[in-house]
């Protein structure tokens, strides 16, 4: 297949493809002279290294920049190496969270000719701009100062209506955050710089016109300043459409009442709302340096579910300094109360650079050295006891977030003293019979939840019933749901 020669590559690794890299769109905007020469090449995961590498050496490129993230940088440290071994000439520059600190040790680092350190979006320009020049930067590891906001060019041009069709359209208002929780990447950046709010919403309606829908705030606090909320909330519902749908990151009992109420204006499920709980537990709280009014945070929640549409994916932490099996149990408990639609267990890791290493002596907290870094045990958590649940987390994703079986695991929860402790049983069930947390089909996912049901004690033709009334948009259902044959009830 014939490609064009390219002197400038952006390369990154998503998630998925309905994924999009919005940091290599900030780049290409802000290339100023240099955009009409530059690619951006996009893969997901699943896709190796030797394939990366030879598509971005298709360009036959000058410079090449890696943008290199925790669940990427395996496969993209092999991808480094394969293009500076087979063109030693290319400049490879690498950035992202990865790159920016403990970066000496890193396997792609001997093969990396600069590295930034902070937001690239004018760093990446300059180092592009001296390269081609024949002045190449003497200095590897270029620390990138932040930028003024106002002065960069939008990336939102660069979204093209492949993109807009089919992958997510990230934005963002605002960058950095006030809070210093330990575990997290922005606890480094505590001064919050905000976009000029005018022709951000500018933005925003030309990519409405374009045929844009769903909007992904990046911003790490959306519900900082109620004014500038304000105004962004009440844009889109000026603007709205059906089908829309926007995302925020909030920080719960930090929603002023103005802001509620704007949002219980939306329709239902336009608002999707990522609310970091992270921890019910005090003590953990105080030894991360997060500052939450938990009886506030539960009483936002609760208005949040019963006065508004919006859909609420809550996050908790598993593995933070002082955590218990006990305290873990109860926290679950008490946002399971709520009924926030999805309740995301995530295990903690430590990103590089992040504070919370100051823990892993005192709190023999001891991480895993590949990506993603995460918890393996504590003083207070054993590697057993981690390792179920992580399971627990898994499986939890796989039978509840998915929302594949809400009236089945209705049951299962019903007169639940603590749902916890009904889903650690049923995870680890789960563990014995299959030994694998992936690739389980949805016949055999049914079958499973099925089982614990009648362990349980509930009648099997009310199982049944439910169980068939969950999967019934799947074609065939009764015969690939064949041990539900009424016959055998």
């Amino acid at each position: 297949m014939g490609v064009s020669s390219s002197a400038i590559v952006l390369a990154t690794l998503n998630g998925r493809y309905s994924h999009s890299a919005f940091g290599l769109r900030w780049l290409y905007a802000n290339l100023g002279e240099f955009k009409a020469d530059c690619t951006i090449c996009e893969f997901y995961l699943g896709q190796p290294a030797s394939l990366i590498a030879e598509t971005i050496l298709r360009f036959a490129p000058k410079v090449v920049g890696f943008g290199l993230y925790i669940w990427n940088a395996a496969v993209l440290t092999e991808a480094i190496q394969i293009v500076k071994r087979v063109r030693p000439a290319t400049t490879i520059v690498v950035g992202g969270p990865e790159a920016g600190y403990e970066y000496e040790d890193q396997a792609w680092y001997p093969y990396a000719d600069y590295v930034v350190r902070g937001e690239g979006d004018d760093a990446f320009y300059q180092i592009v701009r001296s390269v081609l020049a024949g002045a190449a930067p003497k200095t590897k590891v270029v620390l990138a100062p932040s930028p003024d906001l106002a002065t960069l060019e939008s990336p939102y041009e660069v979204y093209t209506a492949e993109d807009i069709a089919h992958r997510t359209i990230y934005v963002e208002a605002s960058r950095g955050c006030p809070f210093q929780c330990e575990f997290c990447m922005s606890s480094l950046d505590s001064h919050v710089r905000e976009y000029p709010l005018d022709p951000f919403l500018a933005s925003m309606e030309e990519l409405i016109k374009r045929g844009a829908r769903h909007f992904k705030f990046v911003d790490r606090t959306f519900n900082l300043k109620i004014e500038r909320v304000g105004r962004i909330l009440e844009f889109f519902q000026r603007h709205w459409h059906e089908g829309m749908q926007l995302h925020f990151e909030i920080v719960p009992d930090r929603l002023s009442e103005e802001t509620l109420t704007l949002m219980a204006g939306f329709p239902a499920g336009g608002l999707h709302l990522e609310i970091g709980v992270q921890t019910f537990s005090p003590a953990s709280q105080a030894a991360i340096s997060r500052r939450q009014d938990l009886d506030k945070t539960r009483r936002t929640l609760e208005y949040l579910r019963n006065e508004t549409g919006a859909l609420l994916h809550a996050d908790l932490v598993v593995g933070l300094p002082h955590e218990t099996w006990q305290s873990l149990r109860d926290g679950f408990d008490d946002l399971f109360a709520v009924r926030p639609h999805e309740i995301q267990v995530g295990i903690l890791k430590r990103l590089r650079g992040a504070p919370i290493a100051r823990h892993e002596e005192p709190c023999g907290m001891v991480f895993s050295k590949a990506p993603p870094y995460e918890i393996l045990q504590t003083h207070t958590l054993s590697f057993g006891q981690l390792q179920r649940l992580k399971r627990f987390a898994r499986y939890f994703d796989v039978f509840s977030n998915s929302g594949k079986f809400p009236r089945s695991l209705a049951l299962l929860w019903e007169d639940a003293a603590s749902p916890f402790d009904v889903f650690i049983e049923f995870s680890d069930r789960i563990w014995a019979e299959t030994g694998r947390t992936h690739q389980i089909a949805l016949r055999d996912q049914a079958r499973l939840l099925y089982e614990q049901l009648v362990r349980g004690g509930r009648e099997r033709r009310e199982i049944a019933s439910a169980i068939l009334g969950d999967c019934d948009r799947i074609p065939g259902r009764h015969a690939v749901l064949d041990f539900l044959d009424p016959d055998r009830q």
